[in-house]
């Protein structure tokens, strides 16, 4: 092969790369960090009593945005490889649902099953997804007009020892 056809074809095998590697909390910035307290938590009335509990006792009173700039990811157990929670919109209460993720086995000291950043819109679920079979893997979302939007999958079977960059 030429040098031209190679330097031609570089720039269509560039977006195929870039679509492998996994999604960065630096990919998806926020300009704007608020520190304010979190509102109370509006919980639907669709939910059960025992969700809506632990809900209520997860968000406390001196709690602030912690995730995209002004919203608070709330987390529990919900068994022994078990976690599940919300994001809570720290001016108006209102909910965003997660997913439970489960099933983890090998992970590092640093590990969270639920993983976000501050200044970051990405959200990690790393699990499965509600107990779904064959759904093991890192699943990123990212949070956008106060919905989260799934990207992709990186299955990783039960194998949890890389650390979300």
């Amino acid at each position: 092969m030429t040098i031209a056809a190679l330097c031609a074809a570089a720039p269509a095998q560039a977006p195929a790369k870039a679509r492998e590697r996994a999604p960065r909390f630096a990919d998806y910035p926020v300009t704007k960090l608020s520190h304010i307290r979190v509102a109370k938590p509006k919980i639907p009335k669709t939910w059960g009593g025992d969700s809506r509990l632990r809900f209520q006792t997860s968000v406390g009173q001196d709690d602030r945005a912690n995730f995209a700039g002004h919203y608070f990811v709330a987390t529990w157990g919900c068994g022994t490889t078990c976690v599940w929670g919300g994001i809570v919109e720290a001016r108006s209460g209102r909910i965003v649902k997660l997913p439970s993720v489960s099933g983890w086995f090998d992970t590092h000291d640093k590990f969270e099953p639920i993983d976000f950043r501050h200044n970051s819109r990405l959200l990690v679920l790393s699990g499965a997804r509600n107990e779904t079979k064959g759904d093991m893997g890192r699943h990123f979302y990212v949070l956008e007009n106060g919905k989260l939007r799934f990207l992709r999958t990186i299955k990783t079977g039960q194998n949890f020892m890389e650390l979300n960059k």
